[in-house]
């Protein structure tokens, strides 16, 4: 348990700090992609599997595409809400009620139902076809100080609160909660108050093109979790999931740039 906390205390500085310095070098798209990573549930499944067995580690990470579905829903809540003109203080509390309201409503399909599995791996292209979007243009990305520390102590709660909450409701909400959208309740609020819908809009491009990674993530730890070391198989998900996401990435880019080259657009 020290370990797991310490990783809880670290985790979240880190990545908000490496996705900050990306998004300032790269662009809110590639910050978002790095942020979309399973950063945070990869590990949370890995302890869950470690501290409470194979059999509930297998049925968590089919929870946690749940999740995943989830998250495209609260994406898309707060996206729209907020292009048609709500604040982030409304568009922010309707998207995670989004959220629990997905997972309230799938849990009833059978575990391991193939609609699930389908629609988690297909996250990515729900997120990018659905979204609006975004009028591209220069962001500021200078902010006051104190958001940056707002944004470390808020998520590093979030992930405590969230993975100690898991150990007592069981497999299925904690799997479900190991892929809440804390990244995306940290980074979009911030993107829109300062930088404005489109500046949000982007960002939330960039996290779903992290998506795909998290569902190769599950389905590589639920096929072979049960055959092989835990280590080995976490270690696999983790890079199978870097790879699925740099060329789901790659391959948006190339389109987006092949339709603006023939439209005279810009890309995102």
């Amino acid at each position: 348990m020290d370990i797991v906390l310490v990783y809880k205390l670290l985790a979240v500085p880190v990545v908000i700090l490496l996705t900050l310095l990306i998004a300032k070098k790269w662009g809110p798209f590639v910050g978002g992609i790095f942020a979309g990573l399973p950063t945070f549930s990869g590990p949370i499944s890995f302890f869950i599997t470690y501290e409470q067995g194979v059999d509930f580690g297998i049925v968590s990470a089919f929870n946690s595409m749940i999740g995943l579905i989830g998250c495209v829903v609260t994406a898309l809540v707060y996206s729209w809400l907020a292009y048609f003109g709500a604040k982030w203080w409304l568009a922010l509390p309707c998207s995670v009620l989004g959220y629990f309201g997905t997972g309230c409503f799938l849990h009833y399909l059978p575990q391991f139902s193939p609609l699930v599995i389908v629609s988690a791996l297909s996250t990515s292209l729900i997120a990018i076809v659905c979204l609006p979007r975004p009028v591209v243009k220069k962001f500021n990305f200078r902010r006051p100080p104190w958001i940056l520390a707002v944004q470390i102590l808020f998520g590093m709660f979030m992930v405590i609160t969230v993975t100690e909450t898991a150990k007592i409701i069981g497999p299925q909400w904690s799997g479900n909660m190991s892929c809440f959208p804390t990244m995306l309740l940290l980074l979009t609020p911030f993107a829109h108050i300062v930088n404005g819908v489109y500046a949000a809009v982007i960002v939330l491009r960039g996290l779903s093109a992290g998506w795909i990674g998290t569902a190769c993530f599950s389905c590589i730890v639920i096929l072979l979790v049960k055959h092989y070391h835990i280590a080995v198989v976490y270690t696999l998900a983790a890079l199978s999931a870097c790879l699925c996401t740099t060329l789901y990435s790659l391959a948006v880019l190339w389109v987006q740039k092949k339709y603006c080259a023939r439209y005279e657009c810009q890309s995102v």
